[in-house]
């Protein structure tokens, strides 16, 4: 699959998107914006805004550019190739939670509070996506599930993204329901994100990993 102007219109409108919402509310910004938030919400670091909303930008063009080119040189290009629009989906994903997450840090610099709630809904709806896709992803060193046991065997990477999608939807849509009882949105997290990630990306892959070890199974084909 070849790079096309036309698939990358949607990535290029969230870049504009996110620069005119940085150029028409800079200057109603305070000379310090949050950087950085408590689990409450309450910001515990604060940078200029001079510094942080240009940084910002380029933190979103650097991502696009990064996550559009970089499986280009993947050592699994090969494997990766057919299936090289599921990255590019899930780049955008990406762009968006980062547009998301600068409208919640400017509504944070004018109000002196980090929406919480809104904080785990827009994550919540993000693993959501995330997970329809997982089952799709090529094994590859820059996407999903990339831990040893996944990365040394086919087998086991497929396996575990196949595990891990629904669990992630699963994972997301409490997420949603529970930030809307008005938890704390670092409880909501540590219940939803921790026992996922500790399963999908450890547990399982290790122990299937061993297994066909034990059973000759394995396989390392890039």
């Amino acid at each position: 699959m070849k790079w096309s102007l036309k698939r990358e219109i949607l990535p290029l409108c969230i870049i504009v998107v996110f620069a005119a919402i940085a150029a028409y509310s800079y200057s109603s910004l305070p000379d310090l914006v949050p950087s950085h938030f408590g689990f409450s919400g309450q910001p515990d670091s604060f940078s200029p805004k001079g510094t942080f909303v240009p940084l910002m930008a380029a933190s979103i063009i650097g991502l696009y550019l990064l996550l559009t080119f970089v499986p280009l040189i993947d050592p699994f290009w090969k494997r990766i190739q057919p299936r090289y629009g599921v990255l590019l989906i899930l780049r955008d994903f990406v762009l968006v939670l980062l547009l998301f997450l600068f409208v919640l840090t400017i509504i944070a610099g004018r109000t002196g509070h980090l929406p919480t709630s809104a904080l785990a809904v827009g994550f919540g709806f993000f693993f959501i996506f995330l997970g329809n896709y997982l089952p799709k992803l090529p094994r590859n060193f820059f996407f999903g599930i990339r831990v040893p046991w996944t990365l040394a065997s086919e087998t086991v990477w497929r396996k575990t993204h196949i595990v891990s999608g629904p669990l992630t939807v699963i994972a997301g849509i409490l997420e949603i329901v529970l930030s809307l009882t008005g938890l704390n949105s670092g409880i909501v997290l540590a219940v939803t994100l921790v026992p996922l990630f500790g399963y999908t990306a450890l547990i399982y892959p290790f122990h299937l990993y061993r297994k066909m070890q034990k059973e000759g199974e394995g396989d390392s084909g890039v």
